[in-house]
């Protein structure tokens, strides 16, 4: 996955021209374009998020082993998490500004959860990063269908989608080590009230093989 566009120049035989700076107002005419462009194909993908949900369950159940038992355990509960999640992503391509914190919390939020039940980072990650290629998978191909002259000015929007997903990549992290430090955490001083009552006679006869497991 190309998190960068790079531009060919030809290779010429001796002198090479020095290319002429853009100016500002064409500049600022070619972002509102691409914005213009990513907009029209946002709402597109928002109007069919689930069957963007479904391609993203269908992926994950192909590239990322550690997803299939959540898939099979609870199926309806991970459509929901990655439909809420790519929601939240797309209205931020949308709305940058006014959908930033909802989609920071939903990030977190999953981040969390999937710590507190046990899914390696790694695969989480990998979820994420899927997520964020199937979304702009799915931008190439509306704007293709509907202006495939349009396809080359999302070149100027690519590098803004991509920071997005590494941002969210980042913050699911973040929520997935503070997490797995506050299990690590309550489990430490579960152990140490066990212990304590083993020895001063208090703790209760059923602790006695948790107890032993976790000494």
């Amino acid at each position: 996955m190309q998190h960068a566009v790079r531009s060919r120049a030809a290779i010429r035989t001796g002198l090479t021209p020095v290319p002429r700076p853009r100016t500002p107002g064409v500049t600022s005419l070619i972002d509102a374009d691409a914005l213009r462009v990513l907009h029209r194909a946002a709402r597109a993908l928002l109007d069919d998020l689930p069957d963007l949900t479904d391609r993203l369950m269908a992926l994950l159940r192909e590239q990322e082993p550690a997803y299939r038992a959540a898939l099979t355990q609870d199926p309806t509960a991970t459509w929901q998490e990655a439909h809420r999640s790519l929601r939240h992503s797309v209205a931020s391509l949308l709305d940058p500004r006014g959908a930033r914190d909802a989609a920071r919390r939903c990030s977190w939020r999953i981040g969390a959860a999937r710590a507190e039940q046990g899914l390696p980072l790694d695969a989480l990650l990998h979820a994420f990063r899927l997520g964020g290629s199937l979304v702009w998978q799915r931008l190439v191909e509306e704007t293709s269908r509907a202006a495939p002259e349009d396809v080359r000015l999302l070149v100027h929007v690519a590098a803004d989608v991509w920071n997005f997903v590494d941002e969210h990549c980042t913050l699911v992290a973040d929520a997935y080590r503070q997490t797995e430090w506050q299990i690590g955490r309550r489990r430490e001083n579960r152990v140490r009230q066990m212990a304590a009552g083993l020895l001063d006679g208090t703790g209760r006869i059923a602790d006695l093989p948790e107890a032993a497991r976790a000494l």
